[in-house]
């Protein structure tokens, strides 16, 4: 009786191992495929310029974007870091070799000379920084 209790434990451990391992298997084969397929979007930064407009009394960002990956990028989100953020509605959606230029009103003021970090967000998930533009007058 010892002797078939412990062989129930063992196929027991056994077969726990083999489902474990078959699940993972199928997990790991599930997200491979969907990486093949996975097309992202990979913007190149021109140029970004911010610049005040005297006749609005407004400030405006300029950023020349170039797609050069394999899907469209949709940004729907500009952020001036730990100053404003702001949506961009309808999206602007920039298709795979396609060169676009993204013109905002900004709503704070800025100062000349100063640094500012931008940040665009996109549909994706993904966030590009423009590091440290400095506004030139």
């Amino acid at each position: 009786m010892v002797c078939s209790v412990e062989r129930l434990f063992a196929v027991i451990i056994l077969l726990g191992v083999a489902i474990t391992i078959t699940i993972t298997g199928a997990v790991w084969i599930k997200t491979t495929i969907e990486s093949m397929r996975w097309k992202p979007e990979l913007l190149k930064i021109l140029d970004a310029t911010m610049y005040y407009n005297q006749p609005d009394n407004s400030w405006y960002i300029n950023i020349t974007l170039e797609n050069n990956g394999e899907g469209q990028a949709e940004i729907y989100k500009l952020e001036v870091h730990g100053i404003e953020q702001l949506t961009i509605n309808p999206p602007l959606i920039i298709r795979q070799g396609e060169r676009k230029t993204l013109t905002i009103k900004l709503e704070k003021q800025y100062n000349y000379g100063t640094r500012y970090t931008l940040r665009l967000y996109l549909k994706s998930g993904t966030v590009y920084p423009i590091i440290e533009h400095i506004v030139q007058s």
